[in-house]
């Protein structure tokens, strides 16, 4: 069994509410064989504007919301079903978790990672897995859930991980069509290095408090 002092932990909570109030990200890094490495756990502070302008149209009505998507296209939303959806499978990085090796100050305009890692097993590249999704529990007046990804390193090198952010689909009130667009709706900085063969599991926990 690893020894907890060989595990770097950075962990941060909010000096206004107790930890059990607020959303986290987590991250995880093991090596090719499973053996924990780094931990890190901290309060997710990074909601950008896209997040509040995808649940915004939601309840507008069409063409009252713009917003750019992850190629800084700005776009005219329209209320769906669809909206929020980032349940992308194996090899998918129009949408879910991602991460990259950027580390510029979140920012609420920011539309994409500063420097998003490709899909792949090339230099610089990494794998992603397909997400997870906890079911919505509720402790207590606290109400929350879990999304997550396993994202593997087979390109010959280390990688430091930086940045992680939830990347999610909207429709553009573009008829008759009205296409799926990707938006990033929340960036985080993290501190991870990961191994050739090791792989990186974010967490994001989202809850809201009574």
């Amino acid at each position: 069994m690893q020894r907890s002092e060989e595990i770097k932990t950075h962990h941060t909570t909010s000096s206004i509410m107790p930890e059990k109030t607020v959303s986290l990200i987590t991250a995880v890094v093991r090596d090719r064989h499973g053996k924990v490495l780094s931990r890190e756990r901290h309060e997710m502070r990074s909601f950008v504007r896209a997040w509040n302008h995808i649940l915004c149209i939601n309840g507008s009505p069409p063409g009252g919301v713009s917003t750019p998507d992850t190629g800084n296209v700005w776009r005219s939303l329209l209320a769906a079903p669809s909206n929020f959806q980032c349940n992308a499978g194996i090899g998918d990085v129009s949408t879910g978790i991602r991460v990259g090796t950027g580390n510029t100050p979140v920012d609420i305009a920011q539309y994409a990672l500063i420097a998003p890692i490709a899909e792949g097993a090339g230099a610089g590249q990494m794998q992603h897995q397909g997400m997870t999704f906890s079911f919505i529990g509720v402790v207590g007046n606290v109400c929350s859930f879990e999304l997550g990804r396993v994202i593997v390193n087979n390109s010959g090198g280390a990688i430091n991980v930086a940045e992680a952010g939830i990347y999610c689909y909207a429709v553009e009130n573009i008829p008759p069509g009205n296409p799926n667009r990707p938006f990033m709706g929340a960036r985080d900085l993290i501190t991870q290095n990961v191994p050739d063969g090791g792989a990186i599991t974010i967490t994001y926990t989202i809850r809201i408090v009574a």
